[in-house]
């Protein structure tokens, strides 16, 4: 597994790397906007094939950068608002790398998120890059639907937790939960790990992955939103946490 961390901030970019980010904060503010019609239950499926975005269709709304960043007081909630015209918030101890790329490859595929937030960055002095405790991230999809979309980058995931293709991570995907984000069909998987590879003593034996499909209002028809996190580790953030951030879902204001 192959990890590509390429922060973009004031226009330079920090070093790519190899690592398996760890990812635990203080629960942020209650949220309203996204309700949930199904519940999930783990179950252990194969992952699928490589998907490729597509283009938007012509005339969509688009943006080359990310909207400017919000101001908000030290250690409050930080409102997030991508180039998909889909605004998140993580809570205020988290770090917000603006025009940043997190992604993962191996030899057949790869799986990158942009705009993304991280808690806790470079806990382990260990890893030459540095890693976290938690991130978030987002990219887009056109030419499929909300539920094709989840479940196609829900499957990709596996290349995040597997070092080689025949260790012993055992991963798991739930079921889909359909949600209403923006009164617009999004959809929800959860991805579990465990029995990860531990190179370093600061390595987490379990990680998990959120993925939610939702409209994209800009660049792509299709936003796909993640939050990654360790877990059994000091500080792993909760799944309440989880819940609060993809809670905060929402077309941003004004888009």
């Amino acid at each position: 597994m192959r990890l590509l961390r390429v922060a973009a901030l004031l226009g330079l970019f920090l070093a790519v790397g190899y690592l398996l980010p760890k990812l635990g904060p203080q629960a942020p503010n209650s949220y309203q906007g996204v309700t949930a019609s199904t519940s999930a239950a783990a179950t252990t499926l194969p992952p699928t094939g490589t998907t490729t975005a597509s283009k938007p269709p012509p005339g969509f709304p688009s943006m080359e950068f990310a909207p400017p960043e919000n101001d908000v007081p030290d250690g409050d909630p930080i409102p997030i608002d991508t180039k998909y015209g889909v605004r998140y918030t993580v809570p205020g101890d988290w770090q917000f790398q603006r025009g940043g790329v997190m992604g993962w490859e191996n030899d057949e595929e790869s799986l990158r998120f942009g705009d993304f937030a991280e808690f806790e960055y470079d806990y382990c002095p260990e890893f030459r890059d540095g890693v976290s405790k938690a991130s978030t991230g987002i990219t887009g999809r056109s030419g499929v639907d909300v539920q094709t979309a989840a479940l196609e980058v829900s499957r990709r995931t596996d290349i995040i937790f597997r070092r080689a293709p025949d260790d012993d991570a055992v991963i798991q995907y739930s079921e889909p939960i359909n949600l209403q984000i923006n009164d617009a069909p999004a959809v929800r998987y959860t991805v579990t790990a465990s029995n990860l590879v531990q190179e370093y003593d600061c390595d987490p034996p379990a990680a998990s992955i959120d993925i939610v499909a939702m409209q994209g209002f800009s660049n792509a028809t299709v936003a796909v939103f993640m939050v990654l996190a360790e877990q059994q580790t000091d500080r792993s953030i909760s799944r309440g946490t989880i819940d609060d951030i993809i809670a905060s879902l929402r077309r941003t204001p004004g888009e």
